[in-house]
């Protein structure tokens, strides 16, 4: 099979944004993974009431149109209403998925049938040693037991790996393991030095090397039952044109694609921006408030666009690399940029094999 990124099928290029709502329903967690971007949060154990989660699901579904909702922490299974939270989701008509670390006590199970649509745990390696150097001891064998759970329970069950320069060599051996065990997508995450996170450059994978390693996922996943999702983050010229025809707009906030709440009504438009005070606005009285801060706000930087970019060629196609970055002078700055390794948003993904997932894209993401 030749690599390269292949355009998608017709329908992929003009599909609709991301319908999908995410929902910081508690900020506790037992772990303290060196690469979270929920940052010192995970010391507060706030938490979203069923009564404010079927407000927030009432209120933007008319808004927004998501049909989707994440629920997300800290870790979501410790909430002591999640059943509660789980009966509003299905009675609001949403498809729900729980984003997991795996240590999912017994008693919780049962709260999970007939009220959960999806699963997605989060997995740092293919192997014990690899994926508890980056959450702890006694983190790998719970998770297999939950995917090996949610898989025979039916569930549709994914799985998140952070890509670090720690665990890097396992990718490959992950894909096997995702198509061995059941898992029906497993998606990579770029790393990029926020929250727990921000002070670890190192873990950072440089760009020339991120490059090579996502050719070698498009090699590895190709004929795969598992669905491999990937973030370009970096691009050559030559491979604008492909990325764009997998439907990449530019920066996923200025979208507005993937509105994040927490229990402090905060809504986030971009995961670079939880650990800071530029929060895009607040939920209040069943609506989203936009919010100015010192005259800026999340959705004001995000759509600022670099003056090295305005002259560029390949601007309209990239969308003007990582605002938030570019703002916060941690990594993809677009001054950076040589025109040859042009940066991208680093949350958005694509498929490995577009011709066999494009048309899944919406229902496993």
């Amino acid at each position: 099979m030749t690599d390269t990124l292949a355009s998608a099928a017709p329908h992929a290029a003009t599909a609709a944004k991301e319908p999908f709502l995410f929902l910081y329903i508690t900020h506790k967690c037992s772990l303290r993974c060196e690469h979270c971007y929920m940052g010192d949060r995970l010391d507060n154990e706030i938490r979203m009431s069923p009564g404010k989660v079927e407000e927030i699901l009432s209120g933007l579904r008319v808004a927004y149109g998501q049909y989707k909702v994440y629920l997300l922490g800290g870790e979501p299974t410790t909430h002591p209403e999640l059943d509660a939270i789980l009966d509003v989701c299905k009675a609001q008509g949403y498809k729900t998925v729980i984003t997991s670390n795996g240590l999912i006590p017994s008693r919780v199970w049962p709260v999970l049938d007939d009220r959960l649509d999806s699963f997605s745990f989060s997995m740092d390696g293919a192997q014990q040693a690899t994926h508890e150097s980056m959450r702890g001891p006694n983190t790998w064998l719970p998770l297999m037991h939950s995917i090996t759970r949610a898989v025979a329970s039916g569930f549709q069950t994914r799985a998140i790996f952070t890509v670090t320069t720690e665990n890097h060599g396992d990718v490959f051996a992950a894909i096997d393991l995702a198509d061995r065990v059941g898992l029906e997508m497993l998606s990579f995450h770029y790393f990029t030095p926020t929250g727990l996170g921000k002070d670890k450059p190192h873990l950072q994978i440089p760009p020339a090397q991120w490059m090579e390693l996502c050719r070698g996922i498009r090699r590895h996943a190709a004929d795969r039952h598992v669905r491999v999702f990937y973030p370009p983050a970096f691009a050559r010229p030559d491979q604008l044109a492909g990325i764009s025809a997998q439907g990449y707009r530019g920066c996923t906030a200025r979208n507005l694609e993937r509105l994040a709440i927490f229990p402090d009504n905060r809504v986030y438009i971009c995961s670079a921006f939880f650990d800071t005070d530029l929060h895009y606005g607040t939920f209040r009285d069943g609506a989203v408030i936009p919010r100015l801060h010192g005259g800026v706000s999340e959705l004001t930087l995000v759509s600022k666009v670099a003056p090295s970019c305005r002259t560029c060629a390949h601007a309209s196609t990239c969308g003007g690399g990582c605002a938030a970055y570019d703002h916060l002078q941690r990594t993809l700055v677009s001054s950076d940029c040589d025109q040859e390794t042009i940066p991208i948003c680093p949350l958005w993904s694509m498929p490995a094999e577009p011709a066999q997932t494009a048309h899944r894209l919406v229902d496993l993401r």
